[in-house]
């Protein structure tokens, strides 16, 4: 049995929230409750930023690569990819805007 698009994007919403939940129930415990897990989070802010940004800037070079090869095989899809391209950055950009108003500074 195949899975429609719409359903394969829910699975993977499903299992990125259930692997975010587990990730913190596991620091939690590692660090004993949740509000010393939010201390970790608050005080290393800056440098989870900057993880962020390396790993935003990884996906830009490869996006771009892949980019590049895609319009060279199919170029009519240009304008649906410029689209594309421009809700990703507007996604980040809001999230990371969140992020900074909240003054978590983490994801």
């Amino acid at each position: 049995m195949r899975l429609s698009i719409g359903a394969r994007l829910m699975v993977w919403g499903l299992g990125l929230a259930a692997f975010g939940l587990l990730i913190n129930l596991l620091a939690s415990a590692v660090l004993g409750d949740f509000i010393t897990w939010h201390n970790w989070l608050r005080d290393h802010a800056n440098g989870l930023f900057l993880w962020r940004l390396s790993l935003y800037a990884t996906l830009v070079y490869a996006w771009w690569r892949m980019r590049n090869r895609l319009l060279q095989r199919e170029p009519q899809v240009a304008s649906r990819l410029q689209r594309t391209e421009v809700a990703a950055i507007a996604a980040l950009t809001l999230l990371e805007a969140a992020n900074a108003v909240s003054g978590r500074g983490a994801a």
